[in-house]
C-alpha cells in the first residue's frame, strides 16, 4: 500500500517538474523572440502615379528615439535610407513623402520597404518588409491571365486581350529559332493611345519610343489604338519587345552591355510587320553617304528622330545580312560572347570570325546598287544560257549538209 502512495507522490512531483520546466522554456522563448514581435506596428505606402509616394508608420511604443526607413526597387542599385526623428515619450506616428519627379520609378515596378526603430535603451526593433506594386492606376485595366503572358488592356473590346496573347504565341517559335530559351512569365499592358503611353513613360523619366519593355521587371508596354489596325500594330510591337525579353534571359547581368545594334537590330528584324519607313531611310542614307558608323551604334542611338529611325533601319539591315551570310547560329554565338563579357568588337570576332570593320565594310558593300546587266545575269543566267544554247542548236540544224 505504501508503495502505491509513494509512486503517486512521485508522479505528482514529476508532473509539477514538467510543468515548471515547460513554463521556463515558454518564458525563454518569449524573451528571445525578435523585438518586432512585441511591437504593434502598422506600416503602409500609397502613391499618386508620377507625382509622389508616401510611406507611413504607426507603432505603440513610446521609447523609440529614431526610425529608419528603407525602400528599394529592382531598378535601384541600392536601397535608399532615410533617418526620421521621433518625439520622446510619444507613440510612433510618421509619414515620409517621396517626390517621384526626383526619384524615378519604372511603371509597374515593385517597391519593397521596411523600417528599423532604435529605442532609447539602444535596442533595434525591426518592422517586417512589405511590397507595393507601382501600377499606372489612371486606367481601369482588364486582365486576361495566361502563360507566358498575362495581358492587361482598357476599353470594351473583349477580344483584344486574346488577340495579344495569340500574337505572342505565334511569335515565339520564330524568335526561338535564334534565341532558344523558354520565356519567363511577363505582363503585357496595352495602352489605349500613344499619348497615354508617352505620358506614362515621361512621368517616370523615360523617353517615349512608341513601345517599351523592362525585362528585369517582366513588363511590356505597347499601344493598340485603332481596332481596325490593332492586329497589324501588335504584330510589329509585340515581337519586337518580346525579343528584348528573350535577349535579357540569354544575357543575364550582361544585358545592358549588349551592343545596341544587335539588341535593337534583332528586335526590329523579328517584327512581323516591318516599318516601311526603314527601307526609305536606309536607301536615302546609302545614296547620300550618311550611314552611321557601326562603332557609334554599339553604345547609343541618336536622339534626333530622323537619325534614330536610320539607326533602327541600319541595325535591322545588318542583322538581316548576318543572318543571310552566317545563319541564325552566328547570331546566337555573338549573344553568347557578349553574355561572357566580350566587348562590341570582340563579340563580332568570336561569333563571325572577322573584325567589326570587316563586317561593316562587307555589309555596306551589300547595300550598294549593282549594275543592271549584272543583276539580270544573276537572276536569269540559267535561262539565258538555255536560250543561247537553243539558238546555237537551231543554227547547226540549219547549216547545209555537204555531200561527198
Amino acid at each position: 500500500m505504501m508503495g502505491k502512495v509513494g509512486k503517486t507522490k512521485n508522479a505528482k512531483r514529476n508532473r509539477r517538474s514538467f510543468r515548471f520546466a515547460f513554463f521556463v522554456l515558454w518564458m525563454m522563448a518569449l524573451l528571445t523572440q525578435p523585438l518586432f514581435a512585441q511591437t504593434t506596428a502598422v506600416s503602409s505606402a500609397s502613391y499618386t502615379f508620377g507625382q509622389n509616394l508616401q510611406f507611413s508608420l504607426k507603432a505603440n511604443r513610446t521609447d523609440v528615439e529614431t526610425a529608419v526607413l528603407f525602400f528599394t526597387a529592382p531598378e535601384f542599385p541600392n536601397a535608399l535610407q532615410v533617418d526620421l526623428p521621433v518625439m520622446a515619450g510619444q507613440p510612433v506616428n510618421l509619414t515620409y513623402p517621396v517626390d517621384l519627379s526626383q526619384i524615378r520609378l519604372a511603371p509597374f515596378t515593385t517597391v519593397t520597404y521596411w523600417w528599423e526603430l532604435l529605442t532609447t535603451a539602444g535596442d533595434l526593433v525591426a518592422v517586417p518588409q512589405q511590397t507595393l506594386t507601382y501600377a499606372d492606376d489612371r486606367f481601369e485595366w482588364r486582365e486576361r491571365p495566361g502563360q507566358p503572358v498575362t495581358v492587361f488592356w482598357t476599353g470594351d473590346d473583349p477580344g483584344l486581350g486574346q488577340l495579344a496573347q495569340d500574337i505572342a504565341a505565334e511569335s515565339l517559335p520564330r524568335l526561338q529559332t535564334i534565341l532558344p530559351v523558354t520565356p519567363q512569365p511577363f505582363a503585357l499592358y496595352l495602352y489605349p493611345s500613344s499619348a497615354d503611353l508617352r505620358s506614362a513613360l515621361r512621368l517616370t523619366g523615360r523617353d517615349w519610343v512608341g513601345a517599351h519593355a523592362d525585362p528585369a521587371l517582366g513588363v511590356m508596354l505597347v499601344t493598340a489604338v485603332n481596332p481596325r489596325t490593332a492586329a497589324a500594330d501588335l504584330r510589329q510591337s509585340i515581337p519586337h519587345e518580346l525579343t528584348h525579353f528573350l535577349l535579357y534571359q540569354t544575357m543575364g547581368t550582361q544585358y545592358e552591355a549588349l551592343p545596341l545594334w544587335l539588341n535593337e537590330g534583332l528586335a526590329t528584324l523579328l517584327e512581323t510587320n516591318l516599318n516601311p519607313g526603314y527601307d526609305l531611310a536606309l536607301e536615302t542614307a546609302v545614296a547620300d553617304q550618311t550611314l552611321i558608323p557601326l562603332a557609334q551604334l554599339c553604345l547609343s542611338f541618336p536622339a534626333v528622330d530622323e537619325r534614330a529611325i536610320l539607326a533602327y533601319a541600319q541595325s535591322a539591315s545588318l542583322l538581316r545580312y548576318i543572318q543571310a551570310q552566317y545563319g541564325n547560329r552566328a547570331i546566337g554565338d555573338m549573344a553568347a560572347a557578349y553574355a561572357d563579357g566580350a566587348g562590341c568588337a570582340a563579340g563580332v570576332a568570336r561569333g563571325l570570325s572577322q573584325t567589326l570593320p570587316e563586317l561593316e565594310a562587307a555589309w555596306r558593300q551589300s547595300l550598294q546598287p549593282q549594275n543592271p546587266l549584272r543583276i539580270m545575269w544573276q537572276e536569269n543566267g540559267v535561262w539565258l544560257l538555255l536560250l543561247l544554247g537553243g539558238f546555237g542548236l537551231s543554227l547547226l540544224l540549219m547549216l547545209p549538209i555537204r555531200k561527198g
